[in-house]
């Protein structure tokens, strides 16, 4: 076996001495064109040309350019070193393949797929990886590692935005599973190219994984139910308390807490009211940009219990007003029921906690489900700060 490094110092000398260097190699593949870049740019050669030696097998000869008398070789072909763009050209198909996996996706209005997800962040931070590390794979020193994965996560970001259109809820509930998925897939390419082989080339291919997977496996969606529960004491009676959660009325802008959910882009409430409709109790509830929707009463026993289910409208969300995939109601999550419970402590003050039940429906619900307890929780706080706020106030 002849590898290239095993003919490092006679290489480096004759190129020195002579302007030219024969050798021999198994194959000439990328790797080894790889490997003698490599070689000739840490001895200061970087301009040179590979030629294949006519008539002898598996030979070749490095010249440098800049020489001036005849070769005592019969030339075959030449093989002129890679330009720049030339060897990123694998890099860029591979990232643009599995961008067109993404767009039909959209297309196809799957973009919430754990193909899409998870399976596209971790090839690409580790075909990324692999760029970065190819031709001697670094140490594994935590210093070091993910170099590329900070601009990486910026493309993917510029992407979603740009192109896909992706609202800043949806992008910022995302971030977290993307980044980890870059940083898992560059982990795993460091330790595979460290510790147990160095891939070839061939491995830009892993580009068409995503695509054959979202084209044939099916939907792994499981739809689980769950419920979070707020609470807050309120000094102030129980039936002014049951009272106050029924005639909300307008709601004004220093009433709403600061909660980060807002920073995401969630509205803000701006007003409720339950009022007698054709015998039926009805809440009406009004956020900002125009959300407006209904909540039916299905139990209500003053002073200790209001529950309700949503009712939304086809006009309850005007366009723009939440993330598309945010719809209440759709194919990834639902608001069913909730309630109110009122538990007097004394003659003067009132425990009220609020109850939340939802569905959700995502192929990664152990992840979606820490953003939906999140905004669920955040947003009752802010609305139980609002009673608590205006009680308190009253009676002071």
């Amino acid at each position: 076996m002849h590898h290239i490094w095993d003919q490092k110092i006679t290489i480096i000398q004759e190129l020195q001495q002579q302007g030219y260097a024969r050798i021999v190699v198994e194959a000439w593949t990328d790797e080894v064109r790889d490997s003698i870049d490599q070689m000739l740019r840490q001895a200061g050669f970087r301009h040179y040309h590979v030629h294949k030696i006519k008539h002898e097998q598996n030979s070749y000869v490095l010249v440098l350019k800049n020489l001036t008398h005849d070769l005592p070789y019969a030339l075959e072909k030449v093989y002129p070193a890679r330009s720049s763009f030339l060897r990123i050209l694998p890099l860029i198909l591979a990232a643009s393949l599995m961008a067109f996996t993404v767009l039909l996706s959209s297309y196809a209005k799957d973009l919430m797929s754990f193909v899409v997800v998870l399976v596209i962040p971790a090839i690409l931070g580790s075909l990324f990886e692999y760029f970065m590390i190819r031709k001697q794979p670094n140490p594994i020193f935590l210093s070091r590692l993910f170099k590329i994965q900070p601009l990486v996560f910026v493309i993917v970001i510029v992407f979603c935005v740009i192109v896909l259109r992706e609202g800043i809820i949806c992008l910022i509930m995302l971030l977290p599973i993307l980044l980890m998925g870059l940083l898992l897939g560059a982990g795993l390419m460091r330790l595979i190219c460290h510790y147990l082989w160095k891939p070839s080339a061939k491995i830009y291919s892993f580009a068409l994984l995503p695509l054959i997977l979202w084209l044939l496996l099916p939907d792994f969606s499981r739809t689980e139910y769950g419920q979070t529960q707020r609470s807050v004491v309120i000094h102030a009676p129980a039936h002014q308390v049951f009272q106050a959660i029924n005639q909300i009325g307008k709601i004004q802008p220093e009433e709403v807490k600061h909660s980060f959910i807002f920073s995401m882009g969630f509205p803000k409430p701006i007003f409720g009211m339950t009022e007698q409709h054709e015998g039926e109790l009805i809440r009406t509830i009004q956020w900002e940009r125009g959300i407006k929707f209904e909540e039916k009463v299905t139990a209500s026993h003053a002073p200790y219990l209001l529950s309700w289910k949503y009712q939304f409208a086809p006009d309850s969300f005007p366009k723009g007003s939440l993330d598309d995939h945010l719809e209440m109601g759709g194919k990834y999550f639902d608001l069913l029921k909730t309630d109110y419970q009122l538990q007097q402590i004394d003659a003067h003050t009132t425990k009220l906690i609020l109850s939340i039940d939802y569905r959700l429906s995502t192929e990664y619900n152990w992840y979606s489900r820490l953003w939906v307890n999140y905004v669920l929780n955040e947003f009752s706080d802010v609305v139980m700060q609002i009673h608590k706020q205006r009680l308190e106030k009253d009676r002071s």
